[in-house]
């Protein structure tokens, strides 16, 4: 098994969007204006929903959190220093923490109070392919 999407929460899309498709550089792969943004990831989605309209029952279940989430995104090992120099370039506040010999992990904000984290899989053992 493995996750097929990840979910965070933001009351302003409009100041998300170009947050994940500049800073982060993430592929739009749909969204609907005021409700949510879905972003194609390797091997899954990134589903950002505005909660207050998530909330209310369509076509799938009413879900719906609050900005204040994690979320982490698998880098290359070898690519820590340059996404480090780019989130600071945004004017990211980021904090770098070593796992051993595993690797290290960049956490920041995304403009709703989510925190983000970039690592590579070996973090947690996993080997990447």
């Amino acid at each position: 098994m493995r996750a097929l999407e990840t979910c965070l929460y933001a009351d302003d899309l409009d100041l998300a969007e170009p947050f994940y498709t500049e800073v982060l550089g993430l592929s739009l792969h749909s969204k609907v204006a005021g409700r949510h943004l879905f972003y194609r990831l390797s091997g899954g989605m990134l589903l950002i929903f505005n909660p207050a309209a998530s909330a209310q029952a369509g076509d799938v279940p009413a879900h719906a959190g609050r900005p204040g989430g994690h979320a982490c995104l698998a880098i290359e090992r070898t690519a820590t220093d340059d996404w480090a120099r780019r989130l600071r370039a945004h004017g990211l506040e980021v904090t770098r923490y070593a796992w051993g010999d595993r690797g290290e992990s960049l956490y920041f904000q995304d403009p709703a109070g989510n925190v983000l984290e970039l690592a590579p899989a070996s973090i947690w053992g996993i080997l990447e392919a």
